[in-house]
């Protein structure tokens, strides 16, 4: 007899389980957005003398459904916040530069405050400003393969990784680094 209620009991657990959501995020009111671009969102700091100096946060918008149909531009929603600027103005001056291995980009977007990414965001720092920023797939490309062994670019057509960098005056610098959605 108390086998037959351990089968009943075990049967039930598993009847309820399979009924279950099979995705965490349904749990939550966060939409696909939302979902994808938190796998794909990395942050860092510059940190000196215990300080946090400068955060770089970025989201890859190609690796998310947002942008899955762009094929010339590799699409970042970046982050940037710097502390102790002289200046009291966070947008991004001559010595901040941002740049995506080794390569300048083409377009950056300051957002508003009433852009529906702010909704979206998975790394949210209000002290930060926000820029959709663009780069050229075919300069990344040019700039990888002269870089190779003839050997090597046989074997190896494309870049593979996106190390996304944030510098200060040229002496301090972060990088996140970005597997490319293929």
């Amino acid at each position: 007899m108390i086998k037959f209620g351990s089968f009943i009991f075990c049967a039930s657990v598993f009847f309820i389980i399979g009924c279950s959501k099979p995705n965490a995020l349904t749990n939550f009111n966060y939409d696909k957005f939302y979902g994808s671009s938190l796998q794909y969102t990395l942050k860092n700091d510059i940190v000196v003398d215990n300080n946090v100096i400068a955060m770089l946060s970025a989201t890859y918008l190609n690796a998310t459904n947002e942008n899955s149909s762009n094929k010339t531009d590799e699409i970042f929603l970046v982050g940037v916040f710097v502390s102790k600027d002289d200046t009291n103005n966070i947008s991004l001056s001559k010595e901040h530069k941002i740049t995506l291995n080794n390569i300048t980009p083409i377009s950056m977007v300051a957002l508003n405050k009433d852009n529906k990414m702010y909704s979206n965001m998975p790394l949210f720092n209000p002290w930060a400003k926000y820029y959709i920023v663009k780069f050229n797939k075919e300069k990344l490309n040019v700039e990888f393969l002269k870089n190779l062994t003839k050997k090597q670019k046989y074997t190896m057509l494309e870049y593979g990784e996106l190390n996304l960098k944030l510098s200060i005056n040229n002496k301090q610098s972060t990088t996140l680094t970005f597997q490319k959605e293929l």
